[in-house]
């Protein structure tokens, strides 16, 4: 953890344009995709997001699980433009899906993890390199930043269940993981009610 942080987003882009950076997304923010951008799974797939392979060496690094695909471990994430920069990036530096951003660019800034039953946060790898916005505004609220991590660490818990329960399957049987994707747009199923 960190100590006491300034940070006001300046809407530089550079977090957007980075060539390296892959935006990483789970199952909550493909359905948030989805609505936002009012598209089927097919049309997502085909234009907005795609499966990044990994590196076996990089995968511990990461903290997104690795999807289980016949190609190898993959990453869903947004696609990008030729230039590298995110594809939801617009010329004036602002976001297209804002309201619906992924988890990643949501806690832009701050990772988040639980160790040893504690909640605790740092910054992002290169966000000091990056990011003109450190140092700026107000000191971000211990209050806030413990809300957004819980939410996200929430939300990063019911991937990775997902994801092992897909893996554990891809094991025994070759499975196209757009089949996983389709499990999030599925109705959950409920027992029938006893009268």
């Amino acid at each position: 953890m960190v100590g006491k942080v300034r940070f006001k987003c300046v809407q530089c882009g550079n977090c957007c344009r980075d060539k390296n950076f892959i935006i990483t997304i789970t199952h909550k923010d493909t359905i948030r995709l989805a609505n936002h951008l009012k598209c089927d799974l097919k049309e997502l797939l085909s234009k907005y997001i795609g499966f990044y392979q990994v590196r076996k060496e990089l995968e511990n690094r990461l903290v997104f699980p690795a999807i289980s695909t016949y190609r190898g471990n993959a990453f869903l994430g947004l696609r990008k433009k030729s230039d590298g920069s995110c594809l939801f990036l617009r010329d004036d530096n602002l976001c297209e899906i804002y309201a619906a951003r992924p988890l990643v660019c949501r806690s832009f800034p701050f990772t988040f993890e639980v160790k040893e039953g504690w909640l605790s946060w740092g910054l992002m790898a290169k966000a000091e390199e990056i990011c003109p916005g450190l140092g700026q505004g107000e000191i971000v609220s211990e209050k806030s930043l413990e809300k957004m991590g819980k939410e996200i660490i929430r939300e990063l818990e019911e991937y990775r269940k997902i994801v092992s329960i897909w893996n554990h399957h891809a094991k025994v049987e070759q499975l196209d993981p757009v089949l996983l994707l389709t499990t999030f747009f599925e109705e959950p199923k409920l027992p029938p009610q006893s009268t």
